[in-house]
């Protein structure tokens, strides 16, 4: 009998042990909230169609793969520039016309200012033979000879001026020309410029290391052969090595969440794998959890304290775990 006695005594004990971890856990479980979190980029650049004068609707021929990981100078997206190069290939062809029209009008010139210049050499050989003729004194010579060839020196000094005259005209005229044809030329090289600079922004690189996002349009994402319009944004490039934790707490834990409090993060997709963070930054603003579910929420903002670039993408689900009065 005592040894019964003895053997559920024992058996006692042993219950009353083994119910007190039982009740701490369920204890422990009441103080930790989780709330649904997501990956977000600090840093993110948006993409859309360049800007290009005179164009406001673009074609999409070629789009990077959604969650692709990018490097700088990878292509991201690319439109049809087919009426562009259509117009290079005129605007060229003007550029052309007016360079040789202005090479064939220089040679016209040129070969008009020799002419002219030979005429100028003509006159005034003729001024200098009649004005010599005027400074001989000759008594021989009669006194309507002598008119004559006075006539004949006024004369070819008049033609000398006018031939001295139409030469500084024409390298006047020339000088005139040419700026005019250079500033056409000019015109058309600016043009043709624009047109090959435009249809290098056709053809979008990524300025730096990302992530290609699309965003939605109505519910739909852009494609190749969609046509889309100049101020669309049709995907983001959120940077991989500045990334934060956005969580979503109901509003009853308001007073529940305080920055600086620590927390750990599981990554839904690798929920093996746990991170520790601290609350670095909380929502002003309540709002709707979402327009069909009218639950009060708030935001807040967690920092890891590590991260693994190698597994971490921005948009991922996460769950993150609030000791209350952890701090």
């Amino acid at each position: 009998m005592r040894n019964y006695l003895s053997v559920l005594a024992g058996v006692f004990l042993l219950s009353a042990c083994g119910s007190e971890p039982v009740e701490i856990y369920q204890q422990s479980s009441k103080n930790i909230i989780k709330a649904p979190a997501e990956l977000v980029s600090l840093q993110k650049i948006t993409i859309g169609p360049p800007n290009i004068r005179r164009m406001w609707s673009f074609k999409i021929e070629y789009i990077a793969r959604e969650n692709a990981i990018v490097k700088v100078g990878d292509t991201l997206i690319s439109f049809d520039g087919q009426s562009l190069r259509n117009d290079l290939l005129g605007r060229k062809s003007d550029l052309d016309a007016a360079t040789k029209e202005a090479e064939q009008g220089k040679l016209n010139n040129e070969a008009r200012l020799k002419d002219l210049l030979l005429s100028l050499a003509e006159a005034k050989m003729n001024e200098d033979k009649t004005r010599r003729k005027v400074e001989i004194t000759d008594a021989s010579r009669s006194k309507i000879e002598r008119q004559k060839q006075q006539a004949d020196h006024k004369i070819a000094t008049q033609t000398h001026l006018q031939a001295r005259n139409r030469v500084a005209q024409h390298k006047e005229e020339m000088s005139v020309n040419e700026k005019v044809q250079q500033a056409r030329i000019d015109n058309r090289a600016v043009r043709v410029k624009e047109l090959e600079d435009s249809i290098d922004k056709l053809t979008i690189k990524s300025p730096k290391d990302g992530m290609v996002i699309y965003l939605n349009w109505n519910d739909e994402k852009p494609a190749v052969g969609d046509t889309v319009y100049m101020g669309a944004t049709l995907m983001t490039l959120p940077s991989l090595d500045n990334i934060s934790v956005k969580v979503e707490f109901d509003e009853s834990h308001t007073a529940k969440v305080n920055i600086g409090q620590q927390v750990k993060v599981t990554l839904d997709a690798y929920p093996e794998s746990p991170f520790n963070g601290k609350i670095s930054e909380i929502g002003k603003a309540f709002r709707n959890k979402s327009q069909r579910n009218l639950k009060v929420v708030f935001d807040a903002w967690v920092t890891l304290d590590e991260m693994d670039t190698s597994i971490m993408r921005p948009g991922m689900k996460a769950t993150v775990e609030l000791s209350q009065g952890s701090v």
